[in-house]
């Protein structure tokens, strides 16, 4: 039972693993808003009057881009967790082998953050006591190697999977329901807006300006949406005068 004094710290630690754990979320759904935006746009402005073309395209791109950024999410943190597991038992050989230069290192470590040599030798003194608390030490403080994350990289993967899919909806289904230019206006007010609270979201988070960070992420959208209908009407007409 933590003691009641600590409470702020538990606090403080259980609000940053939430923002850990929403971070697939936010990056999965802010990805699926921008790229499906800017390919159903590009697809809207060659073929402006197939809708049909412009909601395959969409759903046909969301779910591979999707099931892509699922794996690769998987794989990225089963290599990263892979690699560092591996340091952490090459650290553990070494600590075992030479556990004064853990120690050592430690030691000046200390005195290099503003502690004089007794009281640096004192506190190198208490931590030698524990060997796992020696070793977790130096292998945090002095290797900057983590302790390895809990948490799933399945279910990660799978979060990352759904936002991505979540994101993706808010420029497609205005194409399924409407058609021609209400359809894109539609298609680029309604990811704009989702980016808006996104990045208010993110803001909020990040103990910066809500506001300023939710403007940022719905420029973004307005830019990527009449960018890529732009590139898409250019593109549409110069193929069509060369096969034509």
């Amino acid at each position: 039972m933590p003691d009641d004094g600590l409470e702020p710290v538990e606090k403080s630690k259980a609000r940053i693993e939430i923002k850990g754990k929403t971070r697939d979320l936010v990056f999965g759904m802010q990805d699926g808003l921008i790229s499906i935006l800017g390919l159903v746009a590009g697809v809207y402005g060659a073929y402006a009057d197939h809708g049909l073309v412009v909601v395959i395209t969409g759903v046909t791109g969301a779910i591979a881009a999707a099931i892509s950024m699922a794996v690769g999410s998987l794989l990225s943190s089963e290599a990263e967790r892979d690699l560092l597991i591996a340091e952490i038992e090459e650290a553990r050989k070494l600590f075992e082998e030479k556990p004064y230069l853990a120690q050592e290192s430690l030691l000046h470590k200390f005195i290099d953050a503003g502690l004089d040599k007794p009281s640096a030798y004192t506190a190198v003194k208490t931590l030698s006591q524990n060997e796992d608390v020696l070793f977790d030490n130096f292998r945090n403080s002095i290797l900057d190697l983590p302790a390895v994350e809990k948490e799933n990289p399945y279910i990660n993967a799978t979060v990352m999977f759904f936002a991505f899919i979540l994101g993706s909806l808010f420029p497609i289904l205005p194409f399924i329901f409407l058609t021609g230019q209400t359809a894109y206006y539609t298609a680029l007010i309604s990811t704009g807006s989702a980016l808006f609270t996104l990045g208010t979201l993110k803001g909020y988070f990040a103990n910066e300006n809500a506001l300023k960070s939710g403007l940022k992420f719905f420029i973004i959208a307005v830019i990527a949406g009449v960018s890529s209908e732009f590139a898409g009407t250019v593109v549409g007409d110069l193929l069509t005068s060369f096969l034509a």
